[in-house]
């Protein structure tokens, strides 16, 4: 594969650990071509768009939109798959990939706070007169302890789950954390 990318960001975020006011954007073209190295010819193009709104009573309301789409010839560990917590990686995956979550975070004690959240996600693949769509939902719960006030950083842990499967995940920072 030789792709360059060019991604374009917009950040907003009152802080990149664990945000509870702003936006971060980031849409990417990824073009991998013959002549430049690559063995066969694709694109990808991903959108992604989050926003952190402080509501009263210390809570924090999260909505993250997503959406990929990629080429005939896309390797398939570069093809899109929907990112939801407690959805396995790649399980659900196409040719594109539309995904919403949405978290709430109440800090109801000193540096604790409890989290819920929940989402759903669907693929679409089609080649010539066939199609195929599959479409997911996943929710879940978990709680966070501020580690460091002056950075605003928080971690704990999650618990996801999506039909067939229920997921543990150890989270430093936000869940949606991006660079």
């Amino acid at each position: 594969i030789s792709a360059p990318t060019a991604i374009v960001e917009y950040d907003t975020r009152d802080n990149v650990f664990t945000p509870t006011r702003g936006v971060y954007a980031e849409t990417s073209w990824l073009a991998s071509r013959e002549a430049l190295g690559a063995s066969v010819d694709f694109e990808r193009f991903g959108q992604v768009l989050i926003g952190w709104l402080p509501l009263p009573g210390n809570v924090t309301l999260g909505a993250k939109a997503d959406y990929a789409w990629s080429s005939d010839g896309t390797p398939f560990f570069l093809r899109p798959f929907v990112p939801l917590r407690g959805v396995p990686a790649m399980r659900y995956q196409g040719d594109s990939m539309a995904a919403l979550e949405l978290e709430a975070r109440w800090q109801f004690h000193g540096r604790w706070s409890a989290v819920a959240f929940g989402g759903a996600g669907a693929t679409r693949s089609g080649r010539d007169a066939f199609s195929v769509t599959q479409n997911v939902s996943s929710g879940g719960a978990g709680f966070r302890y501020e580690l460091a006030r002056k950075f605003g950083l928080h971690a704990g842990i999650d618990v996801a789950h999506s039909p067939g499967t229920t997921a543990v995940y150890f989270q430093v920072g936000n869940a949606w954390f991006r660079p």
